[in-house]
């Protein structure tokens, strides 16, 4: 368990080295194309920034609603590392921006990204290299990999649990995510998923457990649970309740295709249309898919719409579905049994996946 106050007085000073190694603002980033690599590398390389010295770009990755990401490595032979390199353009939400930078930075947890380094360019904009997903994060690795949208309901239960300790993790250091869906959960090299984004993560370190609060309005539309929609008071205690929800619907979406409650009949960023759907919608479980009677009543449990029914952590992880997959890794304490294992989950559900493991 991460504890919040003895971080902050052990690496205050870190933080504010981190945010004191200013780059000088100048139009020339600003005005950069930094869609193209070339042109991001000859910048950096003439303005001899110390940080990229010791890195190297290598690939774009994408963009998103606050900047820009791309692949690169390390430059010292003696950590040949990859890491992925994410530039923060705009001011959106920038004091969530900078407590993504703060939360990456202190929870250490196996399967959550670690943050690597962290400099400010100027007041709005930064750059930090963190951990990279080299399968992306569930949406792409989907895309990437999969010729339909869904996976097995073995492969969700195999994913289901590191994030569910992820969870169990984070909430022991008084913090909620606040925003898990496919696009914040990414997949490392060993096929390991990982929490990314804290950029809408709440910290409830200053309440009682019996505290009743309003818990800000954040998360992604169809992902987001009844309570916060509902913009409702609740007990601080049953804060983790809220992840529970949105993990709930995360592992419907990708064992299904579609998100619970018939949520796909309405607009993802219409929060008002997606709370009076709620209000009437059924869970119902789509008559094509064969699943166990233990899977449904995981998602009966963690996708309660009254929070005070639904699952907390804890309850989710000692549910019969999650301890299932505590039954086959005893089973496969051998590593290399278990490496087969994974191979032939990936390979029942990811038809190309041959050609990736020759």
């Amino acid at each position: 368990m991460c504890d919040l106050t003895a971080f902050k007085n052990t690496q205050q000073n870190t933080l504010l080295n981190y945010e004191n190694n200013n780059l000088q603002n100048d139009n020339e980033f600003q005005n950069l194309d930094m869609g193209k690599l070339s042109n991001m590398n000859k910048y950096l390389n003439e303005k001899n920034r110390a940080f990229f010295e010791h890195f190297e770009l290598q690939k774009f990755i994408g963009t998103g609603s606050t900047g820009v990401v791309y692949k690169g490595k390390s430059t010292n032979p003696k950590n040949n590392r990859t890491f992925s390199f994410k530039f923060n353009l705009k001011n959106n939400n920038r004091k969530g921006k900078y407590n993504e930078i703060y939360y990456h930075k202190m929870l250490r947890h196996k399967y959550i990204c670690q943050i690597m380094a962290f400099y400010k360019i100027n007041n709005i904009q930064f750059f930090s290299a963190s951990e990279f997903g080299e399968y992306g994060d569930l949406s792409k690795f989907l895309e990437k990999f999969l010729k339909r949208k869904n996976i097995s309901e073995t492969f969700v239960n195999y994913l289901a649990k590191p994030i569910l300790e992820a969870l169990n993790y984070m909430h022991k250091s008084k913090l909620i995510h606040m925003d898990i869906k496919k696009a914040n959960i990414i997949i490392d090299s060993d096929f390991n998923p990982k929490l990314i984004d804290f950029s809408s993560t709440f910290s409830f370190e200053k309440y009682k457990p019996n505290d009743i609060i309003k818990l800000p309005m954040l998360g992604t539309g169809r992902y987001m649970s009844p309570e916060i929609l509902n913009k409702q008071e609740i007990e601080i205690k049953y804060g983790d309740k809220i992840d529970i929800y949105s993990l709930g619907v995360t592992l419907y979406n990708l064992l299904f295709g579609i998100f619970p409650y018939g949520l796909n009949t309405v607009q993802g960023n219409n929060y008002e249309q997606i709370k009076e759907h709620l209000k009437t919608a059924k869970l119902e479980f789509p008559s094509d898919y064969e699943i166990s009677e233990n899977c449904k009543n995981f998602f009966k449990n963690t996708l309660a719409n009254d929070y005070k029914e639904r699952y907390n952590v804890k309850e989710a992880l000692e549910d019969p579905w999650i301890k299932g997959w505590d039954y086959i890794i005893e089973e496969k304490e051998n590593i290399v049994i278990f490496e087969n294992f994974i191979i032939k989950l990936l390979s029942d559900n990811i038809p190309e996946f041959n050609k990736y493991n020759r």
